[in-house]
């Protein structure tokens, strides 16, 4: 198994281990999709409600009608991709069930506060970057035939 982004949490005095490679990041993916289109829609509509027309009020007017995808909470939306996201990153080394995964995920949050989607959010850079491609630390020739990219 190749690792990209290893991390220890202790919850509770006891330490778990989140891992989190390409193959968890796909499985994110695949997990996700539901909220991810929720709050696409949600920015898709408010995308076209700030490029429409003028709106003339009448007095039968619903300020509300069409606006019923608002009601979903996008943090709501947001907590549940970092819950599954957790269980992803238990589930490589301590197969827990997604209810287990989601109770530590709460009691993380209530120990150590905002910095669990910090750290949530910190791993899944950490398993983007490239560590394999290496910067060059001398002044190269330029290769007249690179594309610059953009």
């Amino acid at each position: 198994m190749n690792e990209f982004s290893k991390e220890i949490i202790e919850i509770e005095g006891k330490e778990y281990t989140l891992f989190l490679n390409r193959q968890g990041i796909v499985a994110l993916e695949k997990f996700t999709r539901q909220e991810k289109a929720q709050i696409e829609n949600l920015q898709k509509t408010y995308s076209e409600i700030e490029k429409g027309e003028f709106v003339e009020i009448k007095d039968d007017t619903n300020p509300f009608e069409g606006l019923e995808d608002f009601s979903v909470n996008v943090s709501e939306l947001q907590d549940k991709i970092y819950e599954k996201l957790f269980w992803i990153m238990l589930q490589t080394t301590q197969k827990i069930s997604f209810s287990e995964a989601r109770e530590l995920y709460a009691k993380a949050k209530e120990e150590y506060g905002s910095q669990v989607i910090a750290l949530c959010d910190q791993m899944l850079e950490d398993a983007n970057v490239d560590k394999v491609t290496v910067e060059e630390k001398k002044e190269t020739k330029k290769l007249a035939a690179l594309r610059p990219t953009k």
